[in-house]
């Protein structure tokens, strides 16, 4: 992708998945972290907060799901867009309407695919998002 080690947050569900775009993200070189639900996103954003600059996002580009249990994406996401509007995020769900319903999608900071999602079209998303 680039040359740049980017950090990324993945919350997906499906364990699989999660694994698979994890994979993806770490050959580039980049640094991720997983987790399976909205609630436990909150709470690592969070602690990610308090190790680093308040001023600053934690975290390079979100990749999230909607449905999950405990808290979905949609819910979690517009709880860390209000307090850091400059966060990116790149939604993968089969709820995409959902996304679009609450979010401005711009396709630079944030953006939304409908899974399954291809290889080379995950790696331009996250490529065109951490571009800008």
């Amino acid at each position: 992708m680039n040359n740049t080690v980017l950090k990324i947050l993945i919350v997906e569900d499906s364990k699989a998945l999660a694994n698979w775009y994890k994979q993806i993200l770490e050959s580039n070189g980049h640094k991720v972290t997983v987790t399976y639900d909205g609630k436990t996103e909150l709470e690592i954003y969070e602690k990610e907060l308090k190790n680093g600059l308040v001023s600053k996002t934690p975290f390079d580009l979100i990749i999230s799901d909607n449905s999950m249990k405990e808290m979905n994406g949609v819910d979690a996401g517009k709880i860390i867009h209000d307090f850091f509007p400059e966060q990116k995020f790149f939604f993968i769900t089969g709820e995409k309407n959902r996304v679009l319903d609450v979010f401005d999608v711009d396709g630079k900071n944030i953006d939304v695919e409908e899974k399954p999602i291809s290889l080379a079209l995950f790696n331009k998303k996250v490529k065109l998002l951490v571009q800008h």
